[in-house]
């Protein structure tokens, strides 16, 4: 129960963090917005929490999971635009501006997939960890429909007409 609660704290964390980089839009400002490394942290944690307290599955299962994970993380990277040396979401420094090259030319936040493999491949190494791992994704999959519907329009240049243009997930 704690790792939920710890899980869903990151979660709100994450929130706070995007709230925040509204503001300091608004308010044409800069300042420190440590809550996304918070929540990031938090998460990961709560995730070492539930593996702390279960069994590792043996076998083909853990293989699978492993490759799963990987794969998943691999494609996170991808996201990001790590493989590419890019910025990501943003097409400039500033990460005032959408791109739509990329992954991001098909769809929006594509990061919830790169999540749901990691959880799935999570969930098979650790059993009994999957519904956890699963209600993260669910979580992941509201914030992104917060920051989709509510955050990305105020901070990215051209965000409803890339919404107009590019189908969710």
């Amino acid at each position: 129960m704690m790792e939920f609660i710890t899980g869903t704290v990151a979660f709100g964390l994450l929130m706070l963090f995007e709230y925040q980089k509204c503001r300091n839009v608004r308010q044409n400002r800069k300042s420190r917005n440590p809550w996304f490394l918070l929540g990031t942290v938090l998460l990961l944690i709560a995730f070492c929490m539930e593996a702390l307290e279960n069994e590792v599955a043996q076998g083909i299962r853990f293989a699978a999971g492993v490759i799963i994970l990987a794969v998943g993380l691999v494609f996170y990277g991808a996201v990001l635009g790590i493989a590419v040396g890019k910025q990501g979401y943003t097409k400039d420094l500033t990460g005032t501006t959408v791109s739509q090259t990329g992954l991001y030319r098909c769809m929006r936040h594509p990061g919830v997939w790169s999540f749901l493999l990691c959880a799935v491949g999570y969930g098979m190494i650790f059993p009994e960890g999957m519904g956890l791992a699963l209600c993260f994704t669910f979580l992941n999959l509201i914030y992104t429909w917060f920051q989709d519907r509510f955050f990305f329009p105020v901070y990215l240049e051209g965000y409803d007409e890339y919404k107009k243009e590019v189908p969710y997930l």
